[in-house]
């Protein structure tokens, strides 16, 4: 069976007053798109670090590929300049592999895999309640 590998796709939407990220993933990125995402989110997380808001990140990996290792290695880099132990990063849809590579790639903050998008956000929102903004 030849089974077409859709172009991919990665951005984000941040919740208005929340410091909530919503992260969308399709298919199968390049490595510049990874890099390019994480640049954009860089800028983003350090306006809301200035607030004091605690970084909250939902991942929405339900349409997205298990990346390649270039992919991999510059969303690893772009992980480890973006967050910090405080943050916490929620995936959804995480399959068996998507787990491993995320295992390996985000290595700061702390992470949580769900296979339901409503467990993810009531994870995130209970974790922001208690917290100090990472001070």
């Amino acid at each position: 069976m030849d089974r077409k590998i859709r172009a991919g796709s990665i951005g984000f939407e941040i919740v208005s007053g929340s410091g909530l990220f919503l992260v969308h993933c399709e298919g199968l990125w390049t490595p510049d798109q990874a890099r390019a995402h994480f640049e954009r989110m860089e800028r983003a997380v350090q306006t809301l670090r200035m607030t004091r808001r605690p970084i909250r990140v939902l991942v929405d990996l339900r349409a997205a590929h298990v990346q390649t290792a270039e992919t991999s290695a510059v969303m690893a880099s772009g992980s480890d300049r973006v967050h910090r132990a405080a943050d916490r990063v929620a995936f959804v849809g995480a399959n068996t592999l998507h787990g491993l590579q995320v295992k390996h790639d985000v290595r700061e903050p702390q992470v949580a895999m769900f296979d339901d998008m409503a467990q993810a956000h009531a994870w995130l929102a209970q974790e922001a309640e208690g917290t100090d903004g990472g001070r």
